[in-house]
């Protein structure tokens, strides 16, 4: 894991969420582009990536986003990227059916974690939204799909080139 990488990952996810937010006003309830990377580094290099990856574009989203609870979304991208590589660890993550069902997944613990987190907080948390949450855990396990199918493409594409 560059670092490089890593910001540059970051900072597209954060201009598609910002973009996607600008045509799309209700995007934020059925996609979030920041989650990607914290599912991809956690799934394809470490528990460590996947928590430094989910820590950063958690806290950006809050900064950039949030304007009740600073932090909330960095503690649960978090403890999500912490969950998703130990998960990586010990199930087989090469096909897609297993990166789109643990990205699927991880969307919606990500909607009960922050539902539970703001209750906890005495927050005023809107009732728990089913379609919502489905909706974003469908687009999410699909964007991780796609991530991975992308990078294994630049990545064939760097292999030919060298030969």
């Amino acid at each position: 894991m560059k670092p490089v990488h890593l910001i540059v990952v970051i900072a597209l996810a954060l201009a598609g969420q910002v973009a996607l937010g600008a045509l799309w006003p209700e995007a934020p309830r059925y996609v979030d582009l920041l989650f990607v990377p914290t599912a991809w580094y956690a799934l394809a290099a470490s528990q460590r990536a996947g928590m430094l990856v989910g820590c950063a574009a958690g806290l950006l989203q809050d900064a950039w986003f949030q304007t009740d609870v600073f932090g909330l979304n960095g503690f649960n991208k978090t403890a999500l990227g912490w969950a998703l590589g130990g998960l990586s660890a010990r199930f087989d993550v090469r096909r897609q059916p297993a990166r789109f069902a643990f990205g699927a997944l991880a969307a919606i613990a990500d909607g009960l974690l922050s539902f539970g987190l703001r209750r906890m907080l005495d927050q005023t948390a809107p009732g728990f939204a089913y379609g919502a949450v489905g909706v974003k855990a469908l687009v999410t396990g699909g964007l991780v799909v796609l991530a991975f199918g992308f990078t294994r493409r630049l990545h064939e594409g760097r292999s030919s080139r060298t030969r």
